[in-house]
């Protein structure tokens, strides 16, 4: 995974990731048919741990905003060893792996974020109006302009910064004023909001 995530999954060879692994070829192909496989699997369990994640942050979270920025922290780490063309790659190379893909951030990360709104709400940080369903689905569909890259080329903006300020409109979009007041008094770092 972290070959694929610094150089793009279609620059990364079965004999990259057998020497990467210490493993013959002959033994790598044993345990996977293709790269395409590969990529399929590491989709799914890149998938699994950031449910896992993401359930344990909720559970640790004192509020919905808090629960925002500590998702929003990881996922700004993550996304800085992401190299660009993985998501091409990920599009163009490997349809099983982009379904993946898909299916999490239209069915997993929409009820995270569906969830997280609910909560902001019934505490009184967000606002009572906002639609859930529909900002939820909002927020679900901006994921794939981080990795656009006629909107944001990779030479003029660094996927973190894209993140940073897409959280920072989100957040600040829905919240009340009792939320604004809460984000003024909290310290926060920076690089998220």
């Amino acid at each position: 995974m972290q070959q694929f995530m610094k150089y793009g999954i279609r620059s990364v060879t079965m004999d990259d990731i057998s020497k990467n692994l210490g493993i013959s070829k002959k033994t790598l192909y044993k345990n996977f048919k293709d790269k395409d496989e590969i990529v399929s699997t590491l989709m799914q369990m890149d998938i699994n741990l950031e449910m896992e994640m993401l359930c344990s942050l909720v559970e640790c979270s004192e509020n919905a905003i808090e629960e925002t920025y500590s998702f929003s922290k990881v996922l700004t780490e993550k996304l800085k060893a992401v190299n660009p063309s993985m998501i091409y790659d990920l599009e163009k190379y490997h349809p099983q792996a982009w379904k993946l893909f898909e299916t999490h951030k239209r069915i997993d990360v929409y009820g995270c974020i569906k969830s997280n709104l609910e909560r902001g709400i019934e505490e009184g940080f967000y606002q009572e109006h906002i639609n859930p369903e529909i900002v939820a689905r909002i927020y679900s569909e901006k994921i794939d302009m981080l990795f656009n890259q006629e909107l944001f080329p990779a030479n003029k903006f660094k996927i973190e910064e894209i993140y940073s300020q897409m959280i920072q409109y989100h957040l600040r979009g829905i919240v009340n004023d009792k939320g604004r007041e809460y984000l003024k008094n909290i310290k926060l770092d920076k690089t998220i909001l």
